[in-house]
């Protein structure tokens, strides 16, 4: 598998960072020591964008995903500066989702190539969930412009959007780990 040695050590990367992530999640909500949090989290940023650079290399569709990103991460500062407007969040949303469509199939295209349909699989899953997260995401955005319809069906929405994102995050990060364990073989 010496052909996607890139791809693989880039998925590594991107495995580490979305767990690295999680864990500053939570440290950034602890009173005192939350900066360390954040810090953290900018940090597995640039491993994040380090790892679909590399897999960029090997993988067409990580390359594609790895301009969306920088793409995203303007959109977001961009966003930051104008008060997170709904139009923001929508297009960083639709931003994460195209990301994420173009690093589970491609790289399950590559594992199918490569004999392992069984993890190419978990990444088509990781794909539909996480298409399925988004387009709530997006939905409940548009909802919160409704005057207190749209708030009521945003948090309702919410709590099951948060308990759909924890899943597909947790789909993801399984494809990540056993796609770049198979490519290092």
């Amino acid at each position: 598998m010496q052909i996607y040695q890139n791809a693989a050590s880039g998925l590594k990367n991107m495995f580490i960072a979305e767990v690295g992530v999680i864990i500053c999640s939570v440290v950034a909500i602890i009173p005192f020591i939350g900066i360390i949090g954040v810090i953290g989290s900018l940090v597995f940023l640039i491993i994040s964008l380090i790892g679909l650079n590399n897999a960029g290399k090997d993988i067409e569709g990580c390359k594609t995903a790895f301009t969306l990103r920088i793409v995203q991460l303007i959109v977001s500062m961009i966003g930051s500066f104008i008060g997170g407007t709904v139009i923001a969040i929508i297009i960083n949303n639709i931003l994460a989702l195209f990301i994420i469509r173009a690093v589970c199939l491609s790289v399950a295209d590559v594992l199918d190539t490569l004999q392992y349909s069984e993890i190419a699989d978990k990444g088509r899953l990781a794909w539909k969930v996480n298409l399925v997260c988004y387009v709530i995401a997006i939905i409940l955005a548009v909802l919160e412009l409704i005057p207190f319809v749209g708030i009521v069906f945003a948090v309702l929405g919410g709590i099951i959007s948060a308990v759909l994102s924890l899943i597909a995050g947790i789909l993801y990060i399984i494809f990540l780990s056993k796609s770049y364990k198979a490519l290092e073989a």
